[in-house]
């Protein structure tokens, strides 16, 4: 399943990819608006089962949407998630398929399945188990989740609305016992945008070339800094290492973009204002957005 919000047309033939590889593609729209129809009709005459959310209802919504659609089949063992942006190659869900196998006949009860590698980019590895590769925090992107560890552990947390969604549900499925396989595979994913670096105005340069760091959308610095408080409350008992890495993480990060890349008071003020919100215990849309 396909989650998408103002899709691009290339989404169109990330989609034909994946009905390449399945017969089943579910495209949950998350309210994306009249101004996207014909990309939404383009995805159902390619042969997609579309759902066309009213209001825009956050990841969480949409993939607990499309999972539903889903699973409407009796006969669904395994849902595939996938951004709108990602470009999966032919065979990736036959190699996930392959490393689930492989786990499972070593004995792992596994939920989650990645790829190894994102971008030629190794993923985090949390270390063999019985000859098995595991995973460490999964991206949703890419990620086949059986429906064993659905029906065990629940869905994603709609609340959440976006960032951390993936994260909370690898935590949860961990917590209750279920592995998490990264399989021989590997696909094209954006993971944030690139900015050159600058220090009172003046570029900063490497032999290479000009120096670039990685930035989010300003916006979704307020996601990512209330839904961190708000998620490592509920594991901090069960897994302190990962609330105390995460904080360091997404501080550092902060720092960083905050030293070298424009919009500075602006991402400073809406990760102020989500650390706020999280101690808050607030949940859903940003208010106001």
């Amino acid at each position: 399943m396909v989650t998408a919000f103002q899709p691009a047309p290339q989404l169109v033939e990330n989609v034909r990819a994946l009905l390449a590889q399945s017969p089943n593609v579910v495209v949950v729209d998350d309210g994306s608006g009249p101004g996207y129809s014909h990309i939404l009709d383009q995805l159902t005459d390619a042969g997609a089962d579309v759902e066309r959310l009213p209001i825009n209802s956050g990841i969480g919504a949409a993939l607990n949407k499309g999972i539903e659609r889903a699973r409407q089949s009796a006969t669904v063992r395994y849902v595939l998630t996938v951004d709108q942006d990602s470009t999966l190659p032919p065979g990736y869900i036959q190699s996930l398929l392959a490393g689930e196998a492989a786990a499972r006949a070593r004995g792992l009860r596994t939920g989650l399945i990645g790829p190894a590698r994102i971008r030629g980019n190794p993923v985090m590895s949390a270390g063999r188990r019985n000859g098995i590769l595991l995973g460490k925090e999964p991206i949703q992107s890419g990620l086949m989740i059986t429906t064993d560890v659905l029906d065990a552990v629940g869905a994603f947390q709609e609340e959440l609305f976006i960032d951390l969604v993936d994260t909370e549900f690898y935590l949860r499925a961990k917590t209750a016992g279920w592995a998490t396989v990264l399989a021989e595979a590997e696909f094209d994913h954006s993971l944030g945008t690139f900015v050159d670096a600058r220090i009172l105005g003046r570029g900063l340069r490497l032999p290479s070339g000009p120096l670039r760091v990685r930035t989010a959308a300003t916006w979704r610095y307020y996601y990512i800094f209330r839904n961190r408080v708000l998620v490592s409350r509920q594991y901090a008992r069960r897994h302190p290492l990962w609330v105390a890495a995460g904080y360091w993480a997404d501080l550092r990060h902060l720092a960083v973009v905050t030293l070298l890349a424009p919009g500075r008071a602006a991402r400073l003020a809406a990760a102020g204002a989500g650390l706020r919100d999280g101690l808050r215990g607030r949940t859903g849309k940003k208010p106001g957005a």
